[in-house]
């Protein structure tokens, strides 16, 4: 027989259906840890558990003093590389920050490093070089509405990035991808590829992730039309706060 779930998966399923019901809206004060003894006639420390499922969902947050409360803080679409090519060309923004103002959220980003660095060896496979090899780097956080929310490596190869405002610490307003244009580069294809693990507890901080919440890896390859990379994309997403959409249509299907 299955084992029976422990009282406090039992009452934190509970509560998450009644989340995801909608009869604890985005915004409500959760059950306190009081009236969760009182109600499953539990314990405390079988309370304090529940919370913590729910904290590590990302389905709550917690306000000193105040209670836990239902997350209002609707998650960032990241739409799919062609759409996203389209937004940053209608709004003349980079692209996260396009995503993040047409979904009514606040987006700034903290710089971490800007310079020249050894490629390692995944980001080499990308650039088509030999791993060590030195590129062009630039790693921030991306926060949304002050709350991290994406680590991101950009790696540039020396042949596009030499000399040019992609090695500079000052920041790039219009973006990288426009830079690229302007230097005279066209982007033709590209691939996106996903993968989901726990974080380096490096990870963890800078993105300031409860214990439990894994995060989502994108590397985001794009060439020009001789098929030579221009840049390589390393995000890490916090994966409580983002959800990932592709779009089709029959052109799609009849190439």
């Amino acid at each position: 027989m299955p084992e029976r779930p422990s009282l406090s998966r039992q009452i934190a399923a509970d509560l998450r259906d009644a989340i995801l019901r909608g009869d604890l809206p985005p915004g409500a004060v959760l059950p306190s840890e009081r009236e969760l003894i009182e109600r499953y006639g539990t314990t405390k420390a079988t309370a304090s558990r529940v919370i913590g499922i729910l904290l590590a969902e990302g389905l709550v947050s917690t306000e000193f003093g105040r209670g836990t409360f239902v997350r209002s803080r609707p998650p960032l679409r990241r739409i799919s590389a062609a759409r996203r090519h389209a937004a940053h060309r209608h709004t003349g923004k980079p692209i996260f920050d396009a995503q993040a103002i047409s979904q009514g959220q606040v987006p700034t980003r903290r710089m971490l490093f800007v310079g020249r660095m050894a490629t390692p060896p995944q980001a080499a496979t990308w650039l088509k070089i030999a791993p060590g090899a030195e590129t062009a780097v630039r790693r921030r956080l991306q926060l949304l509405d002050g709350e991290p929310a994406v680590l991101s490596t950009s790696y540039y190869p020396l042949w596009v990035a030499e000399g040019t405002r992609l090695e500079s610490p000052e920041p790039l307003p219009e973006g990288p991808d426009e830079l690229i244009e302007a230097l005279g580069h066209s982007f033709s294809h590209g691939i996106e590829v996903f993968s989901a693990r726990m974080p380096t507890p490096e990870e963890a901080e800078l993105l300031a992730l409860r214990p439990g919440v894994p995060v989502v890896h994108m590397w985001d390859v794009d060439y020009d039309r001789q098929d030579r990379t221009l840049q390589v994309a390393h995000d890490i997403y916090a994966s409580d706060r983002h959800e990932f959409a592709y779009e089709w249509n029959e052109a799609d299907i009849n190439t």
